[in-house]
């Protein structure tokens, strides 16, 4: 992917996402006291891209190009996709399977580039490229299944789609992107786990790491929070170890696990991380210091 691309659409992309929405907290009233003057031209912006949407991959293409500023046959980069295209429902919750097959694709891309892979942006421009290949449907019905669905008032939609395209930093913060957009999050499950294999040399096995981080979504959108907002010393790959290995054993001893697991995990990581170097601490000590009192 270009980053002078992705820089350069930046400012285009903030401002659309930005008008599609109705901001309670920015405006300070409900939807349906705010004035017309208002509520009028968030209206017909949604109104355009549902309507888009439902038009079928060419104009819906057309419209996110025109809305990010692009030339039409502007070339954008995008991971290869390995399947020609998946059903609305692969899309909206890629089983594992799907997730491993999409991360495996992409890991040579995207491995070493973890800036782009947490950007929104990024992802939308992927979807532009994919939406054109017909991957997530050859027509209107399709995309509005995939994009759109799971709610009925016109703003839950609207916010549907641009979580699902890539994410919504506006309402969710850093974490949407790693959490609702479902091929992003997808890439990052795959990644993570393929880092847990390499940092326990092989002892935990990729797809086992995934199957965990896949388990449970309530679970996995509490480590991306802790991980970004709140116990950031579990990002270092002997701390996330050391996470799939606890949510391992609560599987292998209960048969399931929570966010509250993940929670005192997490906490204990960074208990330890107060006294000494996680990364420097051989991972069978740190194992047993993560939920020592």
């Amino acid at each position: 992917m270009n980053r002078h691309l992705i820089r350069r659409a930046d400012a285009s992309f903030t401002a659309w996402q930005r008008g599609m929405i109705f901001e309670r907290k920015i405006h300070r009233v409900k939807w349906e006291e705010a004035p017309e003057e208002i509520r009028a031209p968030i209206r017909r912006r949604q109104t355009e891209l549902i309507e888009a949407v439902t038009d079928g991959p060419t104009e819906l293409v057309r419209y996110l190009r025109s809305r990010l500023r692009l030339e039409s046959d502007e070339i954008i980069e995008a991971p290869p996709f390995p399947r020609k295209e998946l059903t609305p429902d692969e899309y909206k919750d890629p089983p594992v399977e799907l997730e491993e097959e999409l991360g495996a694709a992409w890991k040579d891309v995207l491995e070493h580039r973890a800036a782009l892979a947490s950007s929104p942006l990024f992802w939308l421009l992927c979807h532009i490229v994919w939406i054109a290949d017909g991957r997530l449907g050859a027509d209107g019905v399709a995309l509005e299944e995939a994009l759109l669905s799971g709610a009925e008032k016109r703003e839950r939609r609207i916010r549907n789609f641009l979580r699902r395209t890539g994410g919504l930093p506006r309402v969710r913060g850093n974490t949407s992107v790693f959490s609702d957009c479902r091929l992003a999050r997808a890439w990052w499950r795959f990644h993570l786990a393929d880092e847990v294999n390499r940092t326990t040399e092989g002892r935990i096995e990729t797809g086992a790491a995934h199957w965990l981080f896949h388990l449970h979504r309530p679970s996995w959108e509490t480590l991306v929070t802790l991980s970004l907002k709140r116990v950031t010393t579990i990002n270092q790959p002997s701390a996330r170890a050391a996470i799939a290995y606890h949510l391992g054993e609560k599987v292998r001893t209960n048969g399931r696990f929570n966010q509250k697991d993940v929670e005192a995990i997490a906490t204990g990581l960074a208990r330890v991380s107060l006294r000494r170097s996680l990364d420097h601490t051989p991972l069978d000590e740190l194992y047993e210091m993560a939920v020592s009192p």
